[in-house]
């Protein structure tokens, strides 16, 4: 369930599925000659950002426990940064895309009203350029 929630939520936000499901299934750790350890690049990174968006939901509700001192927990290194370069390293280009799309929209005035993905909608929403790359980016990472 939760593969396909992550295809569905990706394809949804960004119109580009993660492609989880075609990743296969995970197998032990202990076992070395398994289908997962011959995946071809587009299948290990789903199977990368399917791991990496697990780890930072660990580490953000080990946090919610933790309450007000879990920087404290976190005092020499943010537990977040590592998965979330994983993410970001999807995201990124996905937005950087849809942004370039976006401005040859405005230049040819095109309205495309009521069609696209949620970072479609945004785009267009948002009239100036840097607070557009720059919000809308994190919002779209803390969405998903």
């Amino acid at each position: 369930m939760g593969r396909f929630t992550l295809d569905s939520a990706t394809e949804f936000l960004f119109g580009h599925c993660v492609h989880s499901l075609d990743a296969g299934l995970p197998h032990p750790h202990n076992i070395s000659d398994t289908p997962a350890n011959t995946l071809t690049s587009e299948k290990q990174i789903a199977n990368n950002f399917s791991a990496a968006l697990l780890d930072v939901q660990m580490v953000v509700s080990q946090r919610e426990r933790l309450d007000f001192v879990w920087p404290l927990w976190e005092i020499f290194e943010n537990k977040t940064k590592k998965p979330m370069k994983v993410i970001d390293a999807f995201i990124e280009p996905i937005v950087a895309d849809a942004i370039a799309k976006n401005d040859i929209r405005r230049e040819e005035k095109v309205s495309e009203e009521g069609e696209g993905t949620l970072l479609d909608r945004l785009l267009q929403v948002t009239s100036d350029r840097l607070l557009q790359v720059t919000s809308d980016l994190k919002v779209l990472k803390d969405e998903a």
